[in-house]
Formats: structure tokens, C-alpha cells, sequence
């Protein structure tokens, strides 16, 4: 898995997709169902790490001048399980009420002395229950256990998700005359740009990752390094994508 997770991309896309209605005698039933999930047998998970890797290559190169590439993940939180877990179960508990600053497509590593497993939350059912991807293969003491949200420093993870997000709209849902230059994937792009450029410039800075400063000074001081007249300097800017 890349910066972003195939559950993150698939979410992108599937928000900008609607599917339209007609009355029935029993209420609305689906016209044009486009979109509202993705077709497996038509996007494999293969194809979904292909585009998220493209997508992380082209961040790699542009953020490469400011950061050692590729960047690495960092655990940004930790939480606390509110009662026990036994084995095969899929849902976490956590101490209300942490699990609303989580969003699916996050992953947690469960952690209890020797044993961690790392799973991708796919949704969030109240303000301290996480759904996992998949069931918990050990027993979980509430006492012991930590849970560590680990991920990319933000804005990455989006940035990666909206590039991949555009390039699979374009080959597989775009529907305008020519859809290499399809609106939707144009305003994803667009977005990325803007993430990536803020980074570049200064005005986001990730942390917790390896900086690149000049000789003479040090590359762990929390401030602009080596982005001398940035508030007016385009200079750093990438193009159109």
C-alpha cells in the first residue's frame, strides 16, 4: 500500500458519482446505478496500487528537493480500548470519545506486549466503535492493548488518493467527448496541485520526516528552511497536471 489506501481512493471517487431515479409504485427505483461502487472484476486491486503508485512517484520526484523520498509513516495518535476483545471480531472499542477523529481508510496497528496486527478501518459506527477490514486473529486485554492510527503526514495521503483518483475516472468512468481532460479529474488535479505547492513553498511542513536543509543549517529547527522570499516567490510552484 501506498500514501493512500485503496479504500481512500475508492471514496473519492465514488462521492463524485450519483445515479439517477424514476418513481415506481413502491417509490424511486434506480434509472442509471453508475458509480455507487466500484466493479471489482473492472478495477482489481492490482489496477488500484498501479494508479496509487503513479501518484506516489510523481509526489516522490516533486517532494524530493525539501524531504528524503520516499516519506515514511508515523504513528500520530494513540488510543485506548474500552473493553476486551476476543478473536474473529472485527470491531474495536475504544474510550468514548476518541474514534470520531477517525476516518475510513485510516489503518491501526493493535499492539498488546509481542503481538500487533495492522488493519485499515473501514467505517466509524459511534464515538467509540471502529469497523475493521477484516477480524482480529488474537485475544485483546483492554489493560494492555494500544491502538496507533499510523499514516503518512497530511496533506499526502489525499494528494496521492485525488491523483489516483483522477487517473481511474479518467480511464474507466470518465463520460465526456474527451475524457483526458474530463472536469472532475481536472478539479482533483487541481486540488493536488495546490497540497503540493503549500508543501513546497513552506506553508505546510511534514513532520516527522527526514528534511533536507542547506550545510550551514540545521534541518530540525521548526521554521522555513531553505525558502528565502516565499510569501511573494511562485518560483517553486508546479505547473498544470
Amino acid at each position: 500500500m501506498g500514501y493512500a489506501s485503496p479504500a481512500l481512493v475508492e471514496r473519492v471517487i465514488t462521492q463524485s458519482l450519483t445515479s439517477a431515479t424514476q418513481p415506481t409504485l413502491t417509490g424511486k427505483g434506480n434509472l442509471i446505478n453508475f458509480g455507487n461502487t466500484l466493479d471489482k472484476n473492472l478495477i482489481t486491486d492490482e489496477i488500484m496500487n498501479q494508479h496509487i503508485n503513479i501518484a506516489d512517484t510523481f509526489i516522490n520526484s516533486a517532494l524530493s528537493v525539501l524531504y528524503k523520498t520516499p516519506l515514511k509513516e508515523i504513528a500520530d495518535l494513540e488510543c485506548k480500548m474500552a473493553v476486551d476483545v476476543d478473536a474473529y471480531n472485527g470491531e474495536l472499542y475504544l474510550i468514548s470519545p476518541q474514534a470520531n477523529v477517525f476516518v475510513p481508510g485510516d489503518v491501526v496497528v493493535i499492539i498488546d506486549g509481542v503481538f500487533e496486527e495492522k488493519h485499515i478501518v473501514t467505517s466509524i459506527m459511534n464515538d467509540n466503535t471502529l469497523m475493521l477490514d477484516g477480524n482480529l486473529n488474537g485475544f485483546y486485554s483492554a489493560e494492555t492493548t494500544r491502538i496507533l492510527r499510523v499514516r503518512f503526514p497530511d496533506p499526502v495521503p489525499n494528494t496521492s488518493a485525488r491523483l489516483a483518483a483522477a487517473s481511474i475516472y479518467e480511464r474507466y468512468f470518465g463520460s465526456q467527448s474527451t475524457v483526458q481532460t474530463s472536469e472532475f479529474a481536472k478539479t482533483l488535479r487541481n486540488q493536488a496541485k495546490i497540497d503540493i505547492n503549500n508543501i513546497l513553498n513552506g506553508r505546510a511542513v511534514l513532520h516527522g520526516q527526514h528534511r533536507i536543509g542547506d550545510r550551514f543549517l540545521n534541518s530540525n529547527l521548526k521554521d522555513r528552511y531553505g525558502l528565502r522570499n516565499v510569501e511573494g516567490d511562485s518560483s517553486r510552484d508546479i505547473g498544470e497536471l
